[in-house]
């Protein structure tokens, strides 16, 4: 019984930990990314972002063109967005008030 319950809590320690990565990979579900914009193309509907964690230039698609009435090149935010196939479509633009490191103290 012992050996039983052991192996139990394994398994579920393992699908803990495993489950946050599956979830990156799953399309139509939101994620955030933060960082400073870096272009906008308000013809084209998109923006360019410079993520805060990797430095990566991330190019979103904005289908309401009202986000991008408010925002400006150089400007802190975090952008809610999904996948959709090889896009990433914002839903949503924030502005933030302080830019938070990676180490927090």
């Amino acid at each position: 019984m012992k050996k039983v319950t052991s192996v139990v809590a394994l398994l579920l320690a393992v699908a803990i930990m495993v489950t946050p990565a599956f979830a990156l990979g799953i399309p139509g579900l939101k994620h955030h990314q933060t960082g400073n914009i870096t272009t906008i193309d308000r013809d084209s509907h998109t923006f360019t972002l410079t993520g805060d964690k990797d430095g990566k230039a991330y190019t979103f698609d904005v289908k309401d063109r009202a986000l991008l009435a408010s925002v400006r090149q150089g400007e802190h935010v975090k952008v809610g967005y999904k996948k959709q196939g090889a896009s990433l479509v914002a839903s949503s633009i924030a502005p933030m008030t302080e830019k938070r490191s990676a180490f927090r103290r």
